[in-house]
């Protein structure tokens, strides 16, 4: 799932997870105009990382247990619990979709440790022609610089 051409950035990031959390942690701590560029900087390589299919950098910072909602044109159950859930529920979308992009429209800091991020995702499988684009608000909850919730809707 990784990629060799990963910018440095990503490769700490999976490299040192615990790092990544404490920069993440040190970010909450920025002046508002400041925390809002590296919230908007993170969400831009998460948003490049998808859209190369490097899910490893996607959920790097997604915590062991964490409760996650999958976008619901994709996923019509509950939410997954725990980080291998999600990484074989993305597994599945690679294997079902061969070109997965998302566009980041929107994001706001809601309060301390929530961001709501506004998205259109696009997937199409060259082998069915099937196609699906949509737009979700994602509501991200983090705690100690790990995501422990993120919801799509």
């Amino acid at each position: 799932m990784g990629s060799p051409e990963r910018p440095l950035a990503d490769r700490i990031e999976v490299a040192a997870p615990a790092f990544a959390a404490l920069a993440a942690r040190a970010a909450g701590l920025l002046p508002g105009p400041v925390r809002r560029r590296v919230l908007l900087a993170a969400f831009d390589r998460a948003r490049d990382a998808f859209n190369r299919g490097d899910f490893e950098v996607v959920f790097a910072l997604f915590a062991s247990d964490v409760e996650y909602g999958p976008p619901p044109p994709l996923h019509d159950g509950g939410p997954l619990h725990g980080r291998a859930a999600v990484f074989d529920f993305w597994r599945h979308v690679l294997a079902t979709y061969d070109e997965n992009t998302i566009e980041n429209l929107s994001l706001e800091q809601a309060a301390a440790g929530k961001i709501v991020r506004r998205a259109r995702l696009h997937h199409r499988s060259s082998a069915s022609g099937a196609e699906l684009d949509y737009v979700i608000v994602q509501s991200t909850e983090l705690h100690a610089g790990r995501v422990t919730r993120q919801i799509n809707v």
